[in-house]
């Protein structure tokens, strides 16, 4: 039933575009398009990430237009970049991988040289489909103790017309080492491990209908919501991906709308739904539920104010949050959340908003706050307050030109209790990892990094990074309401140094050289790190990938 109604929501628009995602974790087109848009040559908005293949191509012909403004090492790019993307120009019909011309009615030109090489790809007037592998493996060494992470897949997308796109990512992960759980408290991509725990895989994909105007999707996969180079405050991404429900609208240059109607797993067991089944019982989660919206407007060239809200739900699914425009508090309240014991019958609501200026040439000024409650009357107490808020602050400074230079410092503050509820059901987390900062709430951090390309496709970069963390401090209504001390009691503070050298040899073919100094100090410092990286401070690593994610 629920999928007939998707489908006809769907119909008008398919007569009506490609929606096909470009992965948040695909930094080095990301942070072109950064860069270009602190040197004004793009007006550039990622408060809501992945952005599409059509997106990004949009861009680069912008960009391609002004390619006056750009230094030799930043021509260069857009010219690597562009072999990719010209895939979603109109005027492209490229050629197989065994270079045989692919035509169907209109004959445009032939331009073998301009596009990447693809495991397969075909591209006519009607339809076009692009299929690649991916491989990579990434070796490490901690002190003495060596282990790796390796990984194998394959990746299609493809549309048929301008107005329907379908993609699918699948990526099969083997580590010697475990090197992630949800008590990781670290930026890297969680996992959902199989019986062996150091195995994982990650299957993504979706299908939309686009028009110029707007989309309407339904995928599986990560998103990101919120500014930040070390971890969004709103949705970070990090999560293992859910299925979800999109909509993305923009009808003037001005003005966007994203919503998403999302199900995570409550990793809760139903024990009145559970069952016998063979020679044991067949455990059935209790269901959990997130929607959100994000509202952008620039009122000015370079200047992009968002607003937004989500609600966590559970137990149920429940209609009226498809509807998209919605302020999703004042609907918890018409739907149980009044009478004794509130909190307990309603659900779990936040409010943020997310600001980026990028009006100053070479500058780009950020902040985020992200609230998931708030007491006016104490917001002057620093020592005991009701207000359970996020925010980031941040800025990066490009280098004119030549100089090939970027500088990035932001500073995070999470209140305690912040991400978390009394309700288990419907805390802010999916498969236990917390859907906005990856430390959590009682926690801040400062994060500088130094970014140099002395020639194309060549980073080099130098981060510092301070951590600390507070103690965990169970939320409950009693506790909330007289309010919570910040930082009291440190679990540990965490210094990292990092250098990372990396040279994309071509498309999605990338290989990377670090080394990281990683020192914890408090009662429970290492304790939320892999334990491969105990015992030692220092770890060297080098990887290859073929393919991207």
């Amino acid at each position: 039933m629920r999928s007939g109604l998707f489908l006809l929501l769907l119909c008008p628009l398919i007569t009506l575009g490609q929606v096909v995602p470009i992965h948040h974790t695909n930094n080095s087109i990301y942070d072109f398009l950064s860069e270009m848009a602190s040197l004004k040559v793009v007006q550039y908005n990622d408060v809501v990430r992945p952005l599409s293949r059509v997106q990004v191509h949009d861009l680069l012909v912008k960009v391609r237009s002004n390619e006056d403004k750009l230094c030799k090492r930043q021509k260069d790019e857009l010219a690597f970049f562009w072999k990719d993307f010209i895939k979603e120009d109109d005027q492209y019909r490229g050629l197989d991988f065994l270079g045989r011309g692919l035509k169907r009615g209109d004959v445009f030109p032939l331009r073998k040289r301009e596009k990447r090489l693809d495991l397969f790809f075909y591209k006519d007037s009607l339809f076009n489909i692009t299929i690649n592998p991916i491989w990579g493996g990434e070796g490490f060494l901690t002190g003495t103790k060596p282990y790796y992470h390796s990984w194998v897949g394959a990746s299609l997308f493809g549309n048929i017309t301008k107005h329907f796109s379908f993609y699918a990512t699948i990526i099969d992960n083997t580590e010697s080492e475990q090197l992630m759980s949800s008590d990781v408290l670290y930026p890297n991509m969680g996992a959902v491990y199989k019986g062996t725990l150091k195995d994982y895989s990650e299957m993504r994909g979706g299908m939309s209908a686009s028009a110029k105007w707007g989309y309407l999707s339904i995928v599986k996969d990560h998103f990101v919501w919120g500014s930040g180079y070390n971890g969004s405050i709103i949705f970070s991404g990090r999560n293992p991906s859910i299925p979800q429900i999109k909509l993305g609208l923009t009808p003037v240059e001005w003005f966007s709308f994203d919503y998403i109607h999302g199900w995570l797993n409550s990793d809760l067991v139903d024990s009145a739904a559970t069952y016998q089944s063979g020679n044991g019982n067949r455990e059935l989660y209790i269901s959990k539920f997130l929607a959100a919206n994000m509202f952008t407007v620039r009122p000015i060239k370079g200047l992009y104010f968002s607003f937004g809200n989500s609600v966590v739900y559970s137990d149920k699914f429940n209609p009226v949050y498809l509807i998209p425009f919605l302020f999703y508090k004042s609907v918890d309240h018409t739907l149980g959340a009044t009478g004794n014991n509130a909190g307990y019958k309603g659900q779990n609501s936040q409010m943020f908003v997310n600001l980026v200026s990028r009006q100053i040439k070479y500058l780009e000024l950020y902040s985020s706050v992200f609230i998931d409650e708030i007491r006016t009357t104490s917001i002057t107490n620093s020592e005991k307050q009701r207000n359970h808020v996020s925010f980031k602050v941040g800025f990066r400074f490009t280098a004119p030109k030549n100089v090939n230079l970027s500088a990035i410092f932001e500073y995070t503050r999470n209140n305690p209790a912040t991400y978390q509820h009394f309700v288990p059901s419907t805390t802010y987390a999916s498969n236990g990892y917390n859907l906005g900062h990856y430390l959590g709430d009682n926690a801040d951090e400062y994060f500088g990094k130094l970014i140099y390309s002395p020639v194309s496709r060549l980073k080099m970069s130098l981060t510092y990074l301070y951590a600390r963390k507070g103690e965990l401090l169970l939320y409950d209504s009693i506790r909330a309401g007289q309010g919570l001390e910040f930082m009291k009691n440190k679990q540990f503070v965490r210094q990292e140094i990092g250098f990372v050298t990396a040279y994309e040899i071509a498309n999605d073919v990338k290989v990377k050289m670090s080394y990281r100094y990683l020192l914890e100090t408090g009662v429970n410092a290492q304790l939320h790190l892999p334990d491969a990286w105990k015992g030692n401070p220092h770890t060297v690593s080098l990887s290859l990938q073929f393919g991207g994610f």
